[in-house]
């Protein structure tokens, strides 16, 4: 009896629409297709594929740009002539740019942070997507232009890498979805084909029967030309797992990926010293609108974040779906970093130590799903949603700020009162400061007071930025915006609204910064 043919099985094309239908157990099928056509030999001897020649071959041109704020988008091709949104680092701003089909966008930061395999990875991909989505977009452009402006270009993105489209969603979107997902598929299988990667990783493992597993990865990505990750992926793609998990160090290799935990949960002092040690996470949460609430760096949107008189929290919605909008950070043994592809892994934070199986933190934008992969742009509406909790209170204080009759102490006092600080003790517990404070304020006797006695107050009320600057203005002390403590205090209020006086000096404490609060508490 035959076996049932699944959509997995499938290699055709949508006589409608043009697209490509092709199943997972057909691409390297479709590989073995692509290079009969552009560079045969790769299917005879195995070899480090000739891209720039086959880029020649097929009449397209490379251009470097920057395509994304923060660098998930690798690359595009321009299957039409159109107009893309160029971004200028310099500026922060997107500006549109007319380019001719057959160009393929790369940009170059992303190329610097995640090397020369992932950049020859990114131009496949790319021709991969003028060979066989060409005659859709052509089609679609003309059936509906609308669709084909809203859907056009497929930009490939870090973000991308390892999602998969609903299998059931008729959609133009979807479709399209699709189209990029056999592009990610596809373009390690055109780098490697099966049988030269199996024949030159058996010839490895039969001239060196004593090499470890990072030495064959190692030595498969220098011949091929492509990155140590993409190596490890193909080694099981093939059927080499059983073989390759016999040799040493094979756990540590692959640690990465089997046992990776997902969305791990920081401390205020974790998130921070992770922020300040690894500049790509601190790109993206600096251009993605994210603030740091409940042990997440999560999308600063209604949805997502609620505040109440305890502070900021996450919403049931965002904790039910941590994937639409939190940043993931990933948990590895320490040992399985040694044997990340290069640039992948730039910076990671030791959090579990003093046994052999240390733990680390580790970023990177292709863990992430492609919900929260552009949110500057889809979120920017709710930028200034979460601070709007009390409104009559923020309208009231902005007059009492304005009103040259009005003391420091009266505004702060306002807010104290509506916080029920109607005692020494509770103002104590709050701000960590003398209980004296609370009196003085309360008669109208302090208005000259220091920045670290009245950034504990404002810490401890849980006042956004905006109207901690405000209640500065008022005072004698003028924040310093580069230089700490004032830096650091501004940093944290950022990116960590809403932490209790004791998590700031957690945050504090992990940067080398003096604690807010009293030397003396009671």
């Amino acid at each position: 009896m035959k076996n049932q043919i699944t959509s997995s099985d499938i290699f055709d094309i949508n006589k409608k629409s043009g697209a490509l239908i092709l199943g997972k157990n057909r691409l390297d099928d479709y590989a073995t297709k692509f290079l009969s056509k552009y560079c045969k030999e790769a299917l005879i001897t195995p070899m480090p594929l000739p891209v720039e020649q086959i880029l020649l071959d097929m009449g397209l041109a490379v251009q470097e740009v920057s395509l994304s704020s923060n660098s998930d988008v690798f690359g595009c091709c321009l299957l039409l002539d159109c107009s893309i949104n160029v971004y200028n680092r310099e500026t922060n701003q997107y500006t549109a740019t007319d380019f001719k089909a057959g160009t393929i966008l790369i940009d170059p930061l992303s190329v610097a942070a995640y090397g020369e395999g992932s950049k020859r990875n990114t131009l496949i991909h790319e021709a991969l997507h003028w060979e066989k989505d060409k005659r859709y977009f052509e089609i679609l452009e003309i059936k509906n232009k609308n669709a084909a402006e809203k859907l056009y270009p497929i930009m490939c993105r870090q973000t991308e890498t390892f999602f998969e489209p609903s299998q059931g969603k008729k959609t133009k979107e979807n479709e399209v979805r699709w189209l990029e997902w056999q592009a990610h598929r596809l373009a390690p299988r055109v780098l490697m084909p099966s049988e030269g990667f199996r024949r030159k990783a058996e010839e490895i493992l039969k001239s060196s029967p004593d090499i470890f597993c990072s030495g064959l990865v190692k030595q498969l990505s220098d011949f091929f030309n492509v990155s140590l990750e993409s190596v490890k992926y193909r080694i099981d793609e093939v059927g080499l797992r059983d073989a390759v998990s016999k040799l040493a160090d094979y756990e540590d290799v692959y640690a990465n990926i089997h046992y990776a935990a997902e969305y791990v949960k920081l401390t205020p002092a974790q998130a921070y010293k992770y922020l300040l040690a690894d500049e790509n996470l601190r790109f993206w949460v600096d251009k993605g609108n994210y603030v740091f609430i409940d042990g997440y760096f999560v999308l600063d949107d209604v949805r997502y974040v609620a505040k109440s008189s305890k502070g900021f929290q996450l919403t049931q919605n965002a904790k039910k779906n941590l994937a639409q909008c939190v940043v993931n950070i990933r948990e590895h043994r320490k040992s399985s970093l040694y044997h990340s592809s290069e640039g992948a892994i730039v910076n990671f934070l030791l959090f579990k130590t003093g046994s052999v199986d240390d733990r680390v933190l580790t970023f990177h934008p292709s863990y992430q799903t492609p919900q929260v992969r552009d949110p500057e742009v889809a979120y920017k509406a709710f930028s200034d949603s979460i601070s709007s909790y009390n409104e009559q209170e923020e309208i009231t204080l902005m007059q009492m700020l304005g009103d040259p009759t009005k003391t420091l102490c009266d505004c702060l006092w306002f807010l104290m009162d509506n916080r029920k600080w109607n005692y020494p003790e509770k103002f104590n517990e709050e701000t960590r400061l003398h209980k004296n404070y609370h009196g003085r304020i309360k008669n109208n006797d302090h208005n000259n007071m220091t920045t670290n006695v009245l950034m504990s107050i404002c810490v401890g009320m849980k006042l956004n930025l905006r109207l901690t600057e405000k209640l500065f203005s008022k005072s004698n002390n003028k924040l310093n915006y580069y230089g700490d403590p004032d830096k650091t205090y501004i940093r944290i209020m950022e990116k960590m609204p809403g932490l209790s006086v004791e998590e700031f000096n957690l945050v504090l404490a992990e940067t080398g910064v003096q604690e807010l609060g009293s030397a003396i508490k009671e």
